[in-house]
């Protein structure tokens, strides 16, 4: 494979920022992406398709439409390695470290992928202040081998790709920023802890009930009901340190 010098990378960046349709930015990023060997694009945010319909986010994809229906009908991505260490990782990994990482269940799940011919991989994670974790995952039929340079040069493409269409299609309606005040925020903490409303209380210099009262509240600004909601919820938004 060539290296590709940096007027081809900063040529995809203005011809992608440039789309204004997002079928048009997807097509510049397969053209870019297909010269360093890969044949398949899924770009789309991470979360739980439980929760959130797939009309309501960031998602597209020329994966084959069998594959796709396969995966939204098992739901597959609380169980995809690939996706979960997206979401815990800042930098570029191939699917192959991702399946080093994955559960019995979630090996069954990237071989899925393997039956379709899509058999290897790279996963670029797209995290951002204002916007819930995605990524974009390039995929191929053969072995894509790549220089760091490469590497770095698909990050900055498909970066530029996925906010762009962020931008483009939202913002989307779950993404309502939701800020917890300073007692809410360290009652949270201290439950994701593990300490119990009494001792909250007695480290805070608070009631038990005004603990309670304020956990009530959080979980209302978070859209979560139970206490283990409303933390999973915090720390997924990054409200609070895990």
């Amino acid at each position: 494979m060539q290296d590709y010098d940096g007027s081809s990378v900063l040529a995809a960046i203005r011809a992608i920022n440039a789309t204004l349709v997002p079928e048009a930015a997807l097509a510049e990023l397969s053209a870019f992406v297909e010269k360093y060997g890969f044949e398949y694009i899924f770009l789309g945010q991470l979360v739980n398709p439980a929760n959130v319909p797939l009309k309501d986010i960031l998602y597209m994809s020329d994966w084959p439409d069998e594959l796709k229906a396969q995966r939204r009908s098992q739901l597959a991505i609380l169980h995809d390695p690939i996706a979960i260490c997206a979401l815990r990782s800042k930098r570029p990994f191939t699917w192959a470290e991702a399946r080093v990482h994955a559960s019995r269940l979630g090996r069954m799940v990237v071989d899925r992928v393997h039956d379709f011919g899509i058999t290897d991989g790279m996963m670029f994670p797209m995290h951002a202040l204002q916007s819930i974790s995605g990524g974009v995952s390039l995929g191929s039929g053969r072995k894509a081998a790549l220089s760091p340079t490469q590497v770095l040069e698909l990050e900055i493409v498909c970066q530029t790709a996925y906010f762009h269409l962020e931008t483009m299609l939202g913002p989307f309606p779950y993404q309502k920023i939701a800020e917890l005040t300073r007692r809410e925020t360290e009652c949270v903490q201290f439950a994701a802890a593990g300490k119990s409303n009494w001792e909250i209380a007695a480290i805070l210099g608070i009631e038990e009930d005004t603990v309670k009262k304020t956990l009530r509240k959080a979980g209302d600004r978070l859209g979560a009901g139970n206490r283990a909601h409303i933390v999973a919820t915090a720390i997924a938004r990054h409200k609070i340190f895990p």
